[in-house]
Protein backbone atom coordinates (compact mmCIF):
# COMPACT_ATOMS: atom_id res chain seq x y z
CA UNK A 1 0.00 0.00 0.00
CA UNK A 2 0.86 3.32 -0.96
CA UNK A 3 2.34 5.85 2.06
CA UNK A 4 -0.78 7.97 3.55
CA UNK A 5 -1.22 11.43 1.65
CA UNK A 6 -3.80 13.82 3.05
CA UNK A 7 -5.00 15.72 -0.72
CA UNK A 8 -6.06 18.90 1.08
CA UNK A 9 -3.02 19.16 3.08
CA UNK A 10 -1.74 22.03 0.35
CA UNK A 11 -5.11 24.15 1.45
CA UNK A 12 -4.58 23.44 4.97
CA UNK A 13 -1.07 24.82 4.93
CA UNK A 14 -2.48 27.92 2.78
CA UNK A 15 -5.15 28.26 5.30
CA UNK A 16 -2.33 27.89 8.55
CA UNK A 17 -0.06 30.96 6.24
CA UNK A 18 -3.56 32.69 5.85
CA UNK A 19 -4.43 32.73 9.84
CA UNK A 20 -0.29 34.03 10.68
CA UNK A 21 -1.17 36.98 8.67
CA UNK A 22 -4.45 37.89 9.76
CA UNK A 23 -3.24 37.24 13.48
CA UNK A 24 0.21 39.85 12.69
CA UNK A 25 -2.62 41.99 11.49
CA UNK A 26 -4.65 41.30 14.97
CA UNK A 27 -1.66 42.12 17.02
CA UNK A 28 -0.70 44.66 14.94
CA UNK A 29 -4.09 46.77 15.97
CA UNK A 30 -3.72 45.53 19.63
CA UNK A 31 -0.82 47.16 19.82
CA UNK A 32 -2.23 50.26 17.90
CA UNK A 33 -4.32 50.57 20.72
CA UNK A 34 -2.21 50.01 23.42
CA UNK A 35 -0.09 53.01 22.01
CA UNK A 36 -3.62 55.12 21.82
CA UNK A 37 -4.38 54.41 25.22
CA UNK A 38 -0.76 54.69 26.56
CA UNK A 39 -0.72 58.43 24.83
CA UNK A 40 -4.39 59.09 26.09
CA UNK A 41 -2.87 58.42 29.91
CA UNK A 42 0.08 60.35 29.20
CA UNK A 43 -2.10 63.21 27.96
CA UNK A 44 -4.22 63.21 30.89
CA UNK A 45 -1.20 63.60 33.07
CA UNK A 46 -0.11 66.29 30.93
CA UNK A 47 -3.79 67.94 31.40
CA UNK A 48 -3.66 67.66 35.08
CA UNK A 49 0.24 68.86 35.21
CA UNK A 50 -0.60 71.73 33.34
CA UNK A 51 -3.72 72.69 35.21
CA UNK A 52 -2.14 72.42 38.45
CA UNK A 53 0.33 74.48 37.16
CA UNK A 54 -2.04 77.41 35.68
CA UNK A 55 -3.61 77.17 39.71
CA UNK A 56 -0.52 78.03 41.47
CA UNK A 57 0.32 80.50 39.13
CA UNK A 58 -3.26 82.47 39.02
CA UNK A 59 -2.89 82.33 42.79
CA UNK A 60 0.23 84.24 42.08
CA UNK A 61 -1.50 86.73 39.78
CA UNK A 62 -1.18 86.30 36.19
CA UNK A 63 -2.42 87.78 33.30
CA UNK A 64 -5.01 87.45 31.12
CA UNK A 65 -2.05 86.42 28.17
CA UNK A 66 -0.63 83.51 29.90
CA UNK A 67 -3.81 82.67 30.98
CA UNK A 68 -5.26 82.16 27.56
CA UNK A 69 -1.73 80.52 26.64
CA UNK A 70 -2.82 78.06 29.37
CA UNK A 71 -6.03 77.01 28.31
CA UNK A 72 -4.91 76.85 24.17
CA UNK A 73 -2.98 74.07 25.91
CA UNK A 74 -5.69 72.04 27.80
CA UNK A 75 -7.74 72.46 24.66
CA UNK A 76 -5.28 71.64 22.59
CA UNK A 77 -4.62 68.37 24.26
CA UNK A 78 -9.11 67.84 24.97
CA UNK A 79 -9.14 67.75 21.21
CA UNK A 80 -6.06 65.54 20.70
CA UNK A 81 -7.71 63.24 23.90
CA UNK A 82 -10.70 63.24 21.54
CA UNK A 83 -9.48 62.68 18.35
CA UNK A 84 -7.58 59.80 19.92
CA UNK A 85 -11.14 58.60 21.09
CA UNK A 86 -12.50 58.39 18.03
CA UNK A 87 -9.39 56.61 16.64
CA UNK A 88 -9.88 53.83 19.88
CA UNK A 89 -13.50 53.10 18.16
CA UNK A 90 -12.85 52.52 14.90
CA UNK A 91 -10.02 50.50 16.03
CA UNK A 92 -12.13 48.16 18.18
CA UNK A 93 -14.35 47.87 15.34
CA UNK A 94 -11.76 46.89 13.78
CA UNK A 95 -10.11 44.54 16.07
CA UNK A 96 -13.67 43.01 16.29
CA UNK A 97 -13.86 41.60 12.48
CA UNK A 98 -10.34 40.78 12.70
CA UNK A 99 -10.41 38.33 15.77
CA UNK A 100 -13.57 36.70 13.64
CA UNK A 101 -11.66 37.08 10.95
CA UNK A 102 -9.06 34.63 13.16
CA UNK A 103 -11.57 32.66 14.55
CA UNK A 104 -13.27 31.31 11.34
CA UNK A 105 -9.38 30.80 10.20
CA UNK A 106 -8.86 28.39 13.05
CA UNK A 107 -12.04 26.73 12.69
CA UNK A 108 -11.17 25.65 9.10
CA UNK A 109 -7.23 25.02 9.72
CA UNK A 110 -8.86 22.76 12.72
CA UNK A 111 -11.63 21.02 10.42
CA UNK A 112 -8.62 20.07 7.78
CA UNK A 113 -7.04 18.98 11.03
CA UNK A 114 -9.94 16.79 12.15
CA UNK A 115 -10.28 15.37 8.64
CA UNK A 116 -6.81 14.27 8.25
CA UNK A 117 -6.98 12.85 11.23
CA UNK A 118 -10.12 10.79 10.52
CA UNK A 119 -8.44 9.82 6.99
CA UNK A 120 -4.82 8.92 8.35
CA UNK A 121 -7.11 6.50 10.71
CA UNK A 122 -8.93 5.05 8.08
CA UNK A 123 -5.94 4.11 6.23
CA UNK A 124 -4.55 2.82 9.27
CA UNK A 125 -7.43 0.49 9.13
CA UNK A 126 -6.87 -0.44 5.82
CA UNK A 127 -2.75 -0.77 6.08
CA UNK A 128 -3.54 -3.35 9.19
CA UNK A 129 -6.44 -5.17 7.33
CA UNK A 130 -4.01 -5.52 4.10
CA UNK A 131 -1.03 -7.11 6.39
CA UNK A 132 -3.41 -9.29 7.81
CA UNK A 133 -4.52 -10.62 4.06
CA UNK A 134 -0.79 -10.74 3.27
CA UNK A 135 0.15 -12.84 6.78
CA UNK A 136 -2.89 -15.00 5.91
CA UNK A 137 -2.01 -16.20 2.73
CA UNK A 138 1.78 -16.83 3.73
CA UNK A 139 0.40 -19.19 6.17
CA UNK A 140 -2.07 -20.07 3.74
CA UNK A 141 0.99 -20.80 1.42
CA UNK A 142 3.01 -22.53 3.88
CA UNK A 143 0.15 -24.75 5.50
CA UNK A 144 -0.69 -25.87 1.81
CA UNK A 145 3.50 -26.23 0.95
CA UNK A 146 3.57 -28.60 4.55
CA UNK A 147 0.47 -31.26 3.22
CA UNK A 148 1.40 -31.25 -0.26
CA UNK A 149 5.23 -32.45 1.06
CA UNK A 150 4.26 -34.30 4.15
Amino acid sequence: MKKFEFPLSRIRDYKNILLDREKNVLVGLMMEKNNINDRMDELEEQFEKVNNEMHDEMRQGLNVTKIRLYEAQKNGMREEKRLLGERLEFLQVSIDRQQERVSSLKRDVSGYDNLEAKKREEYNKELAKEQDLVISEFVAQKYTREHRSG
